[in-house]
Formats: structure tokens, sequence, C-alpha cells
């Protein structure tokens, strides 16, 4: 009779991993700043909440603490931290790969496939864009051998002269504070 027909088995791609079997450490690193974005809201939540006391009589009172902004900064760090690695790197890999299937790149970086830079730069320049080609590129390649000819010209060897150390006259020493600026200016006694 008829056998069942089986589905191949599809390799699923585990938490921490790019494809089957492929392991990320960005994926790693961007967990762990989420874990200590986590808690660094967590103690700057617990830091900030107000304190109660009661004095000798009984009466219950609030103290808040001083505001301090560094928690909610290092908690931003790290929220930054843990999404934008992975949106860059999914940015880059697109631009990349379209820069691999256009002649954009070589006319960028000066080379041409299988040529040194130097080779490229001694080469004749190249031959009039045909009439079919994009007036936008061959706008673009007349700026680029524009602003390389400039480039050239203005090339100047760099003089380096050695200077003479100076040394800073001593400062004067601060006046001594007295107790009450001490305390306006948040030390103590």
């Amino acid at each position: 009779m008829n056998a069942p027909v089986r589905a191949a088995a599809v390799p699923t791609t585990g938490f921490l991993e790019e494809s089957p079997g492929n392991r990320s450490a960005m994926r790693l690193m961007c967990m762990v700043s989420l874990l200590a974005a986590i808690a660094f809201g967590g103690l700057t939540m617990l830091r900030s909440a107000p304190m109660v006391s009661r004095d000798s009589s009984g009466q219950e009172t609030m103290t808040y603490p001083p505001r301090d902004d560094t928690g909610m900064t290092l908690t931003f760090v790290f929220l930054v931290g843990a999404f934008a690695p992975k949106v860059l790197q999914k940015f880059a890999e697109q631009r990349l790969g379209e820069l691999k299937s256009s002649d954009l790149r070589d006319l960028v970086l000066g080379t041409r496939l299988g040529q040194p830079a130097e080779a490229v730069a001694q080469a004749p320049p190249p031959a009039p864009a045909a009439a079919s080609e994009d007036p936008r590129l061959q706008a673009l390649r007349e700026e680029v051998q524009r602003l390389r000819a400039e480039m050239e010209r203005s090339r100047t060897p760099i003089q380096v002269t050695t200077a003479v150390p100076v040394t800073p006259p001593a400062p004067a020493p601060a006046p001594a504070l007295t107790p009450l600026e001490r305390i306006r200016l948040g030390g103590s006694l």
C-alpha cells in the first residue's frame, strides 16, 4: 500500500543563533545589555522611592532622596545598547549587499576588481560613458574624478617641529572654606 510521506525535518534556529548551528555573540551581548537595563531601572526605582520615618511623637514624615539622573542615564544607555547594534547590523548587511553588486563601490574606493589602487591611479581615465548610462551616475563619476584630482594637487608634506616644553606656573593656593560654605556646597563638616 501507500506508505505515509514524511516531511523533511527543518532545522530550527536556537534563541541565540543567527542560523541553525551558527551562534551569535551580538545577540548574547544585546541580551546582557537588556538585563543590565532592567537591573539598573529597578535599582533606580528602588533608590528614588520615598522613605517614611516616625519622630518621637509618632508623627510620620516622608523623606524623598535627592534627585540623581545617573540611574536613568545608565538605564537609557543599556537600552540603546540592547537594541541599536542589531539594527545597525541589519542596515550594514543590506547596504553592503547592494554595494557589492554595483560598480559604485569600485568608483568610490578607486579600485577596479583585481587591480591595486596604485595601478588604477596610474591608469588612463575611463572612456566616456555610453549615452544609455544614467546621467546621475555620470555626474557622480565626474565629481569623484574632480575631487581626486583636487586631492592630489593639495597634498603637501607634513613638517614636524619639536616644541620646547614650558612648565606652567604653580597655581595659587585656594582659600579655605568656612563651615557654612562647606555645607552649602554639599559637603559635610
